[in-house]
């Protein structure tokens, strides 16, 4: 073996990956080898692989009329890394070249070309290239020369000046090859480390600002919810300025450029126009790009994405730099993952908008179904007791006018227990008549606990069941038992009977939230949405034993905003 041969070819190959290595440093170039197939990125790719393979020919060593190069490694590595078609590609391009040069062995030479870098595109789609082993690069390497000397024996005339040839470089040229892949193959992966790095870093800026705009975004996309959000991305991500926008308007400018006209703030405008008519996230040079740009404005570039709800846009995310955007991964990154969780975090704030529409429109429901249930029941009561009991009559209309005041006058989620059960005793006055002394109730209050506030309509819905489910169909001994203490930092409420009870399938319903009524499924998810999901109703109950419902509230920690 020549040693020299040798050396000079891996001189050869070392600037060849040099050159790669620093190409490797642009974002750009990053960008499209781990981007998404397209005939944009077959070009580019090709182009470029195809380059390093007339530089691993331009290097070569003049043997007789022939040349010994590293040019395969080109496009053996262009397949691995765009696929077949950058592999024939870079080949042709690389091939080209060879013939053009001249010599007995060139169109061995060019056609080889062409062959090893469709056996790297191959080798590509059977072998993850980052995860190769290197028992594969070894077989790689080794295909590929043989493919050429093969070609070189074939078609080189004449024959005994092409075996002499192979003779004298088989070896150093195979060695090089395949570590020429390797290294490059190494280039590739730590590549691949930057990328990985840099989408790291600006995931974790992403989710830092996600989580700290999330209790301002709740509210939806609004001036004041958008000019709170710009200021943490400002302040976080060490932008020069942040700018956020519904579809209509400017809702928030913050950093540099804030305090400009009304002139200038209109390239705000003419940049939200430009990312909402793009599908995907938008760089954009100002002063090249905008004919009214002037040159005293302090930013020279934007990147801007949309910021979307049901996939619809509601609006934009744009950032800006005083200089030209230099393109940087973690930045595009930062950019398109921040408005992806906005997008997000909007779209949360409209379900949480239309589930408290959907709990106060239930409530609503609830009070309004409960004032013609003792207005004609109750009413009828009264009329038998006109004549013969006057004084209970008086009474009674007292009572239905206490609970229909209350109803009518509560215009808050929340009331005190005292207030809460003041209505109850009313209430429960009427139905002891209506139950001709059939129905007996017991309370246990902790007097202590008057003050605490409870969510409206809490309890009455569940003693208004037991009576009318439970209770009522019962000859007598009708009891109905109500408890209200502390357990712990908790108030725990225990509402019992001694009824018919439930059966078991339309227990199930209830407690899955499948039955047609209101009463019961808007507590639990009103309790739930209000102190969270550990809270809600819990029933126990069994046909002809009665029924027990109990629940808990925490006596701190009320959620602000809730229904």
């Amino acid at each position: 073996m020549d040693l020299t041969i040798l050396l000079r070819l891996f001189e050869n190959v070392v600037v060849v990956a040099l050159i790669s290595l620093f190409i490797g440093q642009l974002n750009y170039f990053r960008l499209l080898i781990y981007g998404k197939n397209g005939w944009k990125r077959t070009v580019i790719l090709s182009v470029i692989f195809g380059f390093l393979s007339i530089l691993g020919t331009e290097n070569g060593i003049q043997i007789d009329d022939a040349l010994a190069n590293t040019r395969i490694v080109g496009a053996v590595v262009g397949g691995l890394v765009g696929g077949p078609l950058v592999g024939i590609f870079s080949g042709i391009i690389g091939g080209i070249h060879r013939y053009s040069i001249g010599g007995f062995t060139a169109a061995a030479c060019a056609i080889s070309t062409v062959l090893c870098g469709l056996l790297g595109g191959l080798a590509g789609i059977k072998y993850d290239m980052l995860r190769m082993k290197w028992q594969h690069i070894v077989l790689l390497g080794l295909t590929a020369e043989l493919i050429q000397k093969i070609l070189v024996l074939l078609l080189a005339k004449p024959f005994a000046a092409a075996l002499a040839l192979e003779l004298k470089i088989a070896i150093p040229t195979t060695s090089v090859t395949i570590l020429g892949v390797m290294i490059f193959i190494r280039i590739f992966m730590n590549i691949k480390l930057l990328q990985d790095q840099s989408g790291a870093i600006a995931a974790n800026l992403a989710l830092s600002i996600a989580s700290r705009t999330l209790p301002h975004l709740r509210t939806g996309l609004n001036e004041t919810s958008a000019k709170q959000t710009a200021e943490i991305i400002h302040e976080i991500a060490n932008v020069d300025a942040v700018v956020i926008t519904d579809c209509d308007q400017t809702l928030s400018i913050v950093g540099v450029g804030s305090d400009r006209g009304l002139h200038e703030k209109a390239i705000y405008a003419q940049v939200t126009e430009a990312i909402l008519k793009q599908n995907k996230m938008r760089i954009l040079s100002l002063d090249k790009e905008f004919a009214h740009f002037h040159r005293n404005f302090p930013l020279k570039s934007a990147v801007g994405a949309k910021l979307v709800h049901n996939s619809r846009p509601v609006g934009t995310l744009q950032i800006y730099y005083k200089n030209s955007f230099k393109e940087t991964q973690t930045d595009l990154n930062l950019v398109d993952g921040l408005a992806k969780l906005l997008s997000v975090q909007i779209e949360l704030a409209e379900i949480e908008k239309q589930t408290k529409m959907r709990q106060q429109a239930e409530l609503n429901a609830l009070q309004a179904q409960i004032k013609p249930h003792f207005l004609f029941n109750t009413l009828s009561t009264i009329m038998s007791y006109c004549r013969t009991n006057p004084e209970l009559a008086r009474n009674l209309l007292g009572n239905l006018s206490d609970i229909f005041r209350r109803n009518l006058n509560n215009k808050n989620n929340f009331n005190s227990l005292k207030e809460e059960l003041d209505g109850i005793k009313s209430y429960l006055e009427i139905e002891k008549v209506r139950f001709a002394n059939r129905l007996k109730v017991t309370m246990e209050i902790d007097e202590s606990l008057l003050n605490m506030k409870f969510p409206v309509l809490t309890l009455q819905p569940i003693i208004e069941n037991s009576i009318h489910h439970g209770l009522f169909p019962k000859i007598n001994n009708c009891l109905l038992f109500i408890r209200v203490c502390k357990n712990r930092n908790h108030v725990q409420i225990r509402v019992e009977d001694n009824g018919i009870g439930i059966n078991e399938k339309r227990l199930a319903e209830i407690l899955n939230n499948q039955t047609k009524g209101i009463g019961f499924s808007n507590i639990h998810r009103r309790l739930q949405s209000i102190y969270g999901k550990d809270y809600g109703l819990h029933i126990k109950s069994e046909p002809g034993s009665g029924t027990i419902v109990t629940f808990e509230i925490p006596m701190t920690g009320l959620k602000e905003d809730v229904i």
